[in-house]
């Protein structure tokens, strides 16, 4: 028995070695097993970049309702604007949620000249004074204190002031700061003004920073010289990379279908996502995801814009 053994040791050896080398190349070539597989779900045809926000409600229900279907794009999270739009430009996302005004800057930034919009997530505009959350303030007690607004010929400034006088309020003892509306939530945190004037979405941020609303007009609309509706109105916008236009017509028609959902089902697909308690969500309007119209084409210029039919 020892001598056949002995014989048979070469070939035992060489089995060992050959199953080795197998392992090894597995390792190295693992696309050879999905491949087999062949299941679209574990590979995406599209990656969308996106950062946690109160405004994403139809990216996150359009996402809940893909599960258990072939995916045709799947969500990342990645983080801030900044973060999504060097992915955008590296190559490493296909799309993503960006900030209007990031999204504006990076369209015109070196390598984001391939980039396109192809649609926008909007909430409602109007007009809300968001007061520091340390301080115990009515409208009345505004005189000697400083608001942020965004310019002197702002909409929202001149409705606030119009309602604030109406309702007795020295409005030319308010003192005011101009300033981007990107800038006001900062500098609410940082104790540098007293209350900010801002567009519906700011407000909704600022509140879940724990800032308090004083005031709420949700009948202005956008569209003066401060505030251009196509822009204004729309708080981030999908911007994807340039190439393959049918490939993102399924997450077009997916957030355009969530966007069509009874506003309970977005809202519970944000508090799902993010935590947020349901009342809460409940007193505001949810956002809504649009198609680029002809508004946006003339404000960022046909070449900037992926139009899906």
């Amino acid at each position: 028995m020892d001598r056949k053994l002995q014989a048979l040791a070469p070939w035992f050896a060489l089995l060992f070695t050959a199953i080795l080398l197998c392992a090894a190349c597995q390792k190295k070539n693992p696309s050879q097993g999905s491949a087999q597989a062949g299941s679209p779900q574990s590979s995406p045809a599209l990656r969308i970049g996106y950062g946690d926000s109160p405004l994403l409600g139809p990216l996150y229900a359009a996402d809940e309702r893909q599960a258990g279907r072939t995916h045709a794009w799947q969500a990342v999270p990645i983080g801030s604007g900044g973060d999504i739009g060097y992915s955008l430009i590296s190559g490493t996302i296909d799309a993503g949620f960006v900030e209007t005004a990031k999204a504006v800057k990076l369209l015109k930034a070196p390598g984001g000249e391939t980039l396109k919009v192809a649609g926008a997530v909007q909430f409602p505009y109007g007009a809300t004074l968001v007061i520091r959350k340390d301080l115990s303030i009515r409208l009345g007690d505004l005189a000697g204190r400083t608001i942020a607004a965004q310019e002197p010929d702002c909409k929202l400034l001149h409705q606030f002031r119009k309602d604030a006088r109406r309702l007795g309020v020295d409005v030319d003892r308010i003192r005011t700061r101009f300033m981007s509306f990107d800038e006001m939530v900062p500098a609410l945190e940082a104790g540098k003004v007293d209350a900010v004037l801002v567009k519906g979405s700011y407000a909704v941020l600022a509140e879940h920073l724990g800032h308090k609303v004083l005031y709420q007009n949700w009948d202005i609309k956008a569209g003066d010289e401060c505030c251009p509706a196509a822009l204004a109105q729309s708080d981030y916008f999908l911007v994807v990379r340039g190439g393959a236009v049918e490939a993102f017509k399924p997450v077009v028609q997916s957030l355009l279908a969530a966007s069509a959902l009874p506003p309970a089902e977005l809202r519970q697909a944000v508090g799902k996502r993010l935590g947020y308690a349901r009342e809460d969500l409940e007193r505001l309007p949810t956002a809504s995801f649009v198609a680029v119209g002809d508004d946006l084409r003339k404000e960022l210029g046909e070449g900037r814009c992926l139009v899906l039919r």
